[in-house]
């Protein structure tokens, strides 16, 4: 079924310019847009005097973390060779490291930010989470990724987000607590500056 699903992915590729371009685009572009996003609410945290934005993004980028350090752990107990290495008539249009397969650090990136964007904004995260999905499907596309590796991915995350909301999050935003009381009064000080010269 794996190799069904790659072979019916991926072979779309190569018959037009202009998806393989968007497909390559989103694969590569939008792990970093996603990391720009959680910057930004962060940031828009200290512009609005939002606590409850920088709390939570903040509590997402260590989701992102664990997530990342569990595709890590989950890759190197199950190695799995890259699609092309394994199926020479594969077509691949984006270069890769004939590296660990699964799972997919593009789709547990992007589906572990959209998650946590998720527990505090539900319509943004929606949306971000249909393009993690979006993100997994190009990465077949291109011939990086078995779709077993999107899906090992999201499921990894989904059980680890679970946990991480139902244990320590809340704790996570308690502990960031110390650290925002004295980023906030730099952001203060340094905005009475800019506004009195």
């Amino acid at each position: 079924m794996n190799d069904w699903l790659f072979s019916l992915i991926n072979g779309m590729a190569n018959h037009s310019v202009i998806v393989d371009a968007l497909m390559i685009s989103i694969s590569k572009l939008v792990p970093y847009l996603y990391i720009l996003i959680l910057a930004w609410l962060y940031v828009k945290g200290f512009r609005t005097g939002s606590f409850k934005l920088r709390g939570e993004s903040f509590a997402t980028g260590v989701l992102l973390v664990i997530c990342l350090i569990g595709s890590f752990i989950l890759g190197s107990m199950f190695y799995e060779n890259r699609p092309f290495v394994d199926h020479p008539d594969a077509i691949l249009i984006l270069n890769h490291a004939a590296d660990a397969s699964f799972p997919s650090d593009h789709a547990v990136g992007t589906m572990a930010i959209a998650c946590g964007i998720l527990f505090y904004r539900w319509n943004q995260g929606t949306w971000m989470v249909y393009g993690s999905i979006l993100v997994g499907f190009s990465r077949v596309f291109v011939g990086n990724h078995y779709p077993g590796d999107i899906l090992g991915a999201f499921i990894l995350v989904w059980i680890l987000t679970a946990i991480y909301n139902k244990t320590i999050r809340r704790g996570v935003v308690r502990m960031y607590r110390g650290l925002d009381v004295r980023l906030m009064r730099e952001y203060v000080r340094r905005f009475q500056k800019q506004t009195t010269v």
